[in-house]
């Protein structure tokens, strides 16, 4: 009795693999060439040891990035680090503060983050009450 049965599964099993290999191909979606988006950084440095207030050369924001970024640290537990992130306007107009934080020199990082950049140049200042050296990044996400 239980032999028609396992006969009957074993040819519906074989009748729809052979109907899956014959059914035509599906052509596969066009990938995109467009890369996920992501942090980029245009610059990383170590400032020597300093005191007082102390800024870095401009840089240029991409073009297309809108989400710019000044990652930065300092170690001693002992002050706090002032970051502040710039823009420099157009035709001579001066500069003004974009963005400002102030975070502990505990080795941790510290964000200061603007979400709609659309200045050409920027530049990043910091202040420190003792001697520490400062580490930076200044990132871009696109």
């Amino acid at each position: 009795m239980r032999l028609p049965t396992i006969s009957l599964a074993l040819a519906t099993t074989a009748a729809a693999l052979a109907l899956a290999s014959a059914a035509p191909a599906v052509a596969a979606p066009a990938a995109h060439t467009q890369a996920a988006a992501a942090w980029h950084t245009l610059r990383h440095e170590a400032m020597p040891a300093q005191k007082g207030y102390f800024t870095t050369n401009s840089w240029q924001r991409p073009s297309g990035a809108r989400v710019m970024q000044v990652k930065a640290r300092c170690w001693g537990n002992d002050t706090n680090l002032e970051v502040k992130l710039w823009f420099v306007r157009n035709w001579g107009g001066g500069e003004k503060v974009a963005k400002a934080g102030t975070f502990r020199c505990n080795g941790r990082y510290g964000y200061v983050r603007i979400s709609n950049a659309g200045h050409r140049e920027y530049y990043a200042s910091f202040s420190l009450r003792k001697k520490h050296t400062v580490e930076y990044w200044v990132q871009y996400y696109k």
